[in-house]
């Protein structure tokens, strides 16, 4: 299905933040470690606010008359996490189930697609390549969840906000074992290329050339579309299907750890997205840090 939404479709939308989003509301406590997640099962007003925000983005796609992808909460819930944070071991899957039930419930028979992704992140920090898995250390270590997520109902499995090209080789290696479509999100900085140092073209082309069942395709997140834009040139990102962006123009190193939302103008933003979508064939267009409705509003006008 993602496969042919890519062949079908020129524009799509992705949603922007959520568990950012969520940190900034009264009242909403986070777990230390797990975020969001566990809001699914409440408190209800917490799960309100949470589902309030994935039928904001809905909403908006439907209005615009454009597919959207959609992810469940369940970055970063392997085992381990799971263990430590005494949740039900069944988070993962009940994470998926929610996000699809939340999408049907609220579904009409002539909207444009709803697709639903079961995410996992990197090991460590997602700043810090240092601290990233060799890729046959990452293949042990995120196969689990994978296999986990990959007998849900999701549409797709993404692996978002990698900084390093050795940990997203190992993911792809057990992504690829599955029958799932799947994509890869890097994180990358100011100079275009993956936190880890590979340029984004380099990295990409990597990944392809080593693991037999290459993803559909590949996103960059917590960056700003201005970073390709100065770096990367025509016909070099062919690969690159969809792009989370940052509010704000600024490091991310910077960003991280900040206790403001950090954005530049939407509508300046928006500009420099819809460029890169005609520069360098960028499909899937979303928010990452910093972003709310009112940036996919704009993305839509």
């Amino acid at each position: 299905m993602l496969e042919r939404l890519l062949q079908r479709h020129p524009r799509i939308l992705a949603e922007c933040a959520v568990t950012e989003r969520l940190r900034r509301r009264p009242g909403i406590e986070l777990h230390p470690t797990l975020y969001n997640t566990p809001l699914i099962y409440g408190p209800d007003t917490a799960r309100r606010e949470l589902m309030s925000i994935y039928r904001e983005y809905q909403s908006t796609a439907r209005d615009a008359g454009l597919p959207l992808l959609l992810t469940a909460p369940t970055w970063r819930l392997d085992p381990e996490r799971i263990a430590a944070a005494g949740v039900p071991t069944t988070i993962n899957r009940d994470a998926v189930r929610f996000l699809i039930e939340l999408r049907d419930d609220t579904s009409r028979p002539d909207d444009p697609p709803v697709l639903v992704g079961a995410l996992t992140g990197p090991r460590s920090d997602c700043y810090r390549p240092d601290l990233a898995p060799d890729a046959a250390t990452a293949e042990r270590f995120h196969t689990a969840q994978i296999d986990e997520l990959s007998g849900t109902d999701a549409d797709f499995l993404l692996a978002q906000t990698l900084p390093s090209v050795d940990e997203a080789a190992g993911i792809a290696q057990a992504m690829g074992a599955t029958a799932k479509p799947y994509l890869l999100s890097f994180c990358t900085g100011t100079d275009g290329r993956v936190l880890d140092g590979t340029p984004l073209p380099e990295a990409m082309d990597r990944i392809d050339t080593v693991v037999p069942r290459p993803p559909l395709g590949y996103f960059v997140n917590c960056t700003h579309p201005r970073f390709l834009l100065k770096t990367c040139p025509a016909g070099s990102l062919e690969r690159l299907v969809g792009i989370q962006a940052n509010g704000s123009s600024r490091d991310v190193t910077v960003l991280d750890g900040s206790s403001s939302t950090v954005a530049d103008p939407v509508d300046t933003w928006a500009a420099d997205m819809l460029e890169l979508h005609r520069e360098h064939g960028v499909s899937i267009l979303g928010g990452c840090c910093g972003t709310s409705v009112e940036h996919l509003c704009a993305l839509t006008r």
